[in-house]
């Protein structure tokens, strides 16, 4: 049995917690303290009483279940406390444990994960499980991932009633030659830490900003030059009035600016020689260059996303969850899909981002860039 059910252990551990804590409170009450210590630690008491109510009634009331069961009948799912599906042995032709493909990542990966693909018999009915069916017809059970050890103790008793595979999703892929964006982002003096090029997508553009900060510093120190040699009042006022505005609208450009940059806020597009991975808080899209034919500029509704079109109809099926970058508005759940199989990035590029990616992938092996793309 493979179990995702949450455990009830932290509950448990909660609960002890907070009944050694409602303790400690009680010797402050009962002990001979100062009134005022004793008042905040019944308050304390009723506090911890209450929360340990709580996850004592959790602990009491588990989830419902989320299993996958393996036994002598076949291979029951059961979801949310009922049973999704059962699939008899007698009715499987052949079970695979493929290895889950792995997406781009500049970082160190996670642990290996494989997931449970069902060769139906000729009696299968794959719409009654309530099973996706892949394009060779094959049935993939997506929604619970196997671990190493999982897929090693189901083995021995997969053997037992039916013919086991194990595949490898990863040597499905062709090898092609790495791009080389990170020599072209040097030549062009962009950002490239260990040969990965850093584009701040929402950054504001790079060079704008250098001319408003010295055409703000020139003007300032006019301002000052002027308040200094004139003996005008009128003059000195207009010039100082002058300085101290133009020194707000800079501190609050370079705040707006500023914020783009914040942990919460700063939305990374991380270019490597093997693949792209955008970064966001929270999120991320992971994509190799193999999987990709042409990359394009998407425009909507004012903002401008970068789009890319698979090689393969199996792209869909090595990244269901990037299912809901076809739509044409990231921002609309009830807008259309890209039409031709196109996906776009969830995030408007700035200008600058634009140019710096363009600047990168000039040199593209096999990446085609094609033209932008407007609202249909």
């Amino acid at each position: 049995m493979i179990s995702r059910t949450p455990s009830v252990f932290g509950h448990l551990v909660l609960v002890v917690l907070f009944g050694t804590l409602t303790m400690v409170m009680a010797f402050a009450v009962l002990g001979d303290y100062q009134l005022a210590v004793r008042i905040v630690g019944g308050v304390l008491c009723a506090v911890f009483i209450y929360c340990g109510t709580i996850e004592f009634r959790n602990y009491r009331n588990p989830p419902p279940a989320d299993e996958l069961i393996f036994d002598a009948e076949g291979i029951t799912r059961i979801k949310s406390g009922v049973v999704a599906w059962i699939a008899r042995w007698d009715d499987i032709e052949k079970v695979f444990l493929s290895l889950k493909f792995r997406e781009y990542t500049s970082h160190n990966p996670g642990s290996d994960q494989f997931t449970l693909i069902i060769r139906p018999g000729a009696n299968f009915d794959a719409q009654a499980a309530g099973l996706a069916r892949e394009p060779d017809g094959d049935l993939q059970v997506s929604d619970v991932d196997l671990r190493p050890r999982d897929a090693e103790s189901l083995l021995p008793l997969l053997v037992k009633y039916v013919d086991v595979a194990i595949e490898d999703d990863n040597t499905a892929v062709p090898v092609v030659p790495a791009e080389p964006v990170g020599t072209v982002a040097r030549e062009e003096d962009l950002e490239v830490v260990e040969g990965v090029v850093k584009i701040h997508v929402n950054g504001w553009d790079k060079r704008k900003m250098w001319v408003f900060r010295f055409g703000s510093l020139m003007i300032e120190v006019c301002a000052l030059v002027v308040a200094a040699a004139s003996t005008g009042t009128a003059v000195q006022v207009c010039a100082f009035v002058v300085l101290f505005a133009l020194f707000a609208v800079t501190m609050v450009v370079e705040g707006l600016e500023g914020a783009t940059h914040e942990k919460k806020r700063k939305v990374v597009l991380e270019l490597g020689t093997r693949g792209f991975y955008l970064r966001t808080y929270g999120t991320f899209v992971g994509v190799w260059w193999h999987e990709i034919d042409a990359v394009r500029w998407g425009v909507d509704h004012g903002s401008t996303y970068l789009d890319f079109l698979p090689g393969s109809d199996m792209f869909a099926i090595r990244h269901p969850r990037l299912a809901e970058l076809t739509r044409s508005n990231p921002y609309d759940a009830e807008s259309g899909n890209l039409t031709g199989g196109w996906y776009r990035l969830a995030r408007p590029f700035s200008v600058n981002a634009r140019r710096e990616f363009e600047s990168s992938m000039r040199k593209s092996e096999r990446v085609e860039f094609r033209e932008t793309a407007g609202v249909s």
